[in-house]
């Protein structure tokens, strides 16, 4: 097979492959649990306590927090530069007329 005609092929493979199925998250939840399980383990809480119930409700929004903070800059950044910010990366510059 040509390799020129192979790049496309191999892009669309490798692009398919980075969706997300339903399963796909549902086992990253899964990962997440677990670690957050075994961290306050580490951290010395008792399983089916309430303290531990406590740690994992508490990493859980932490990471919330983090994912908000993350978004509010993403849009602070539309807000400052636009929605299409950088534009070359949107339209490319052939498509822009100086």
């Amino acid at each position: 097979m040509n390799p020129i005609r192979l790049i496309p092929i191999l892009a669309l493979a490798l692009g398919l492959s980075a969706c997300a199925t339903a399963e796909d998250r549902a086992a990253r939840a899964q990962a997440q649990l677990a670690a957050d399980k075994a961290e306050c383990q580490s951290l010395g809480f008792k399983p089916e306590t309430e303290a531990f119930s406590n740690c994992l409700l508490k990493l859980r929004e932490i990471r919330a927090e983090e994912a908000a903070a993350i978004e509010q800059r993403r849009a602070n950044n539309r807000a400052i530069w636009g929605p299409d910010w950088p534009w070359y990366y949107n339209r490319g510059y052939r498509n822009r007329h100086w």
